[in-house]
């Protein structure tokens, strides 16, 4: 076997077998030699196969200008080149009285970009720390980034910096823009890290502390074809600059929080396609400027174990209490019924008969006016009094007391009569009476309204409302002093009481 020490000029093979072409010092003359017949171009040099040791795992093909070492199977023949190696920091050397002044002997000028480069790494020889992406991913270290709902705030891991380090092992593309850094931490803890760092400056590392820190400078898609499971032992911060969404494509979607959960945002919309359940195991309390229920399809269904108030308007508002069903009916049932107006009540009726099919308290059918009915005593108190029926006033009780401290006058204007029935005792009167007078009765005055008295309610549906069923436990946790105070009340008092 012939060996030699060579230039690589070519490294292009079409048959893709990882072959190069290599001049070969003291067997081809130069580049550029000034015997031109003597001269041999690259596209004459024979191919020479290399060497590769990992067997086909991570193939390495040299670079053009790279000196490499190896020999000829045929030996002096020099036509069966193959490469054992590469040796390094030799790219820019040529050897002696290889050409005339000015010629590049055997250097190629594909390599001159290599120029001044370095040999090793510098994540290993320490050199060109301002090459690269390392002042792109120093610069742009984000400091001071406020957590998300939190008055707390975070720095970025600092990205390991180029080092003199023989211990690092690196793997890198041939223009070392690209490179993956196995740190060592023999000599130095702080050289303990793995770094994979891309020309854009997007990187993955793992700090000695064993912090994995991932930064894209462009866009980051995570796909799975199977489950995602995420473990987070402590707390679990994101911050979004823009939008932020989630979607879940089929099935259902589960939150659970121990604690409390707060969401602020400018305005909060939620669609429910079906049914939408609020449930709350103490209290839900609704607060806004404004506040508007519609319910487009059913009822408007509120329930209370205790009371219902309702509160409207304050002194400078003036803001009142408004009920409309002007297609349906109002119903108010209670044990016991207070209205108080501040200035005057007023109720009205425009006599419209009803045709509805309602039977209770009534046959709804015809019904019109106003009523008040009362199984007991129905009180009028006020500073006047006035009752005025354009066709009919009828008062008809057992018995009826008039009373004024001043003038009592009853008239009938229009040539009409007016007729006392029975025995009336005046202090004033003669005593005697005016017999057989028309007098309307209250049911007379109703006309076809006969009331039903077996039922003075006038519910025709009772509220209906979802219950929440059984709510979880709170999971706040109780101080030890009322867990020992709770097992004392319980031991001291009888079974059953509270």
């Amino acid at each position: 076997m012939l060996h030699f020490v060579g230039v690589v000029e070519d490294s292009y093979d079409k048959t893709n077998a990882g072959r190069v072409r290599v001049r070969a010092f003291g067997i081809h003359p130069p580049r550029i030699s000034k015997d031109v017949e003597d001269s041999v171009p690259t596209k004459d040099l024979p191919w020479a196969t290399v060497l590769d040791g990992s067997y086909g795992v991570a193939p390495v093909i040299p670079s053009v200008g790279d000196w490499v070492f190896g020999f000829f199977i045929d030996g002096r023949e020099a036509q069966q080149p193959m490469i054992i190696g590469r040796l390094p920091g030799m790219h820019l050397n040529v050897p002696g009285q290889s050409g005339e002044a000015g010629e590049d002997g055997y250097l190629p000028p594909e390599a001159i970009k290599n120029y001044g480069k370095p040999e090793l790494h510098r994540y290993v020889g320490g050199e060109d720390i301002l090459k690269g992406q390392t002042l792109l991913q120093k610069s742009s270290q984000e400091s001071f980034v406020p957590q998300a709902l939190s008055e707390e705030t975070f720095d970025e891991p600092p990205i390991a910096m180029p080092e003199n380090n023989f211990n690092n092992r690196v793997f890198s593309s041939k223009t070392g823009n690209n490179f993956i850094v196995m740190g060592d931490g023999d000599e130095s803890e702080s050289s303990d890290y793995i770094l994979m760092s891309h020309s854009s400056g997007s990187v993955f590392q793992i700090d000695p502390n064993g912090t994995v820190f991932i930064k894209s400078f462009g866009d980051q898609y995570n796909t799975t074809e199977g489950v995602m499971s995420t473990l987070v032992k402590g707390s679990s911060h994101t911050n979004v600059q823009e939008d932020w969404s989630l979607k879940v494509e089929t099935g259902s979607g589960k939150v659970y929080i121990n604690g409390d959960l707060d969401i602020e945002c400018e305005n909060f919309n939620v669609t429910a396609r079906a049914n939408m359940n609020l449930h709350a195991g103490v209290k839900t309390n609704v607060s806004a400027n404004g506040i508007s229920v519609l319910a487009s399809g059913d009822d408007i269904n509120v329930g209370a174990v205790g009371n219902i108030k309702i509160k409207a308007g304050t002194e400078e508002t003036k803001g009142g209490f408004y009920v409309q069903s002007l297609h349906g009916d109002m119903h108010l049932d209670s044990y016991k019924a207070n209205i108080f107006s501040e200035t005057y009540t007023k109720i009205s009726s425009k006599g419209t008969p009803a045709v509805s099919n309602q039977t209770v308290p009534y046959a709804d059918a015809g019904h019109h006016g106003i009523e008040i009915n009362s199984l007991s005593t129905l009180h009028l108190d006020a500073k006047h009094l006035s009752a005025d029926g354009t066709t009919a006033l009828s008062l008809n009780g057992g018995v009826i007391g008039i009373k004024s401290a001043g003038d009592i006058g009853i008239a009938s204007t229009g040539g009409g009569t007016v007729g006392i029935d029975d025995f009336v005792k005046m202090a004033n009167g003669d005593g005697t009476s005016t017999a057989n007078s028309t007098f309307s009765t209250t049911d007379g005055a109703r006309s076809t309204q006969k009331p039903n008295k077996s039922s003075y309610v006038s519910e025709t549906e009772v509220v209906s409302v979802v219950s929440p069923g059984v709510l979880p436990a709170s999971k706040a946790k109780v101080s030890p002093v009322i867990k020992r105070l709770k097992a004392f009340i319980t031991g001291i008092m009888p079974t059953g009481e509270e």
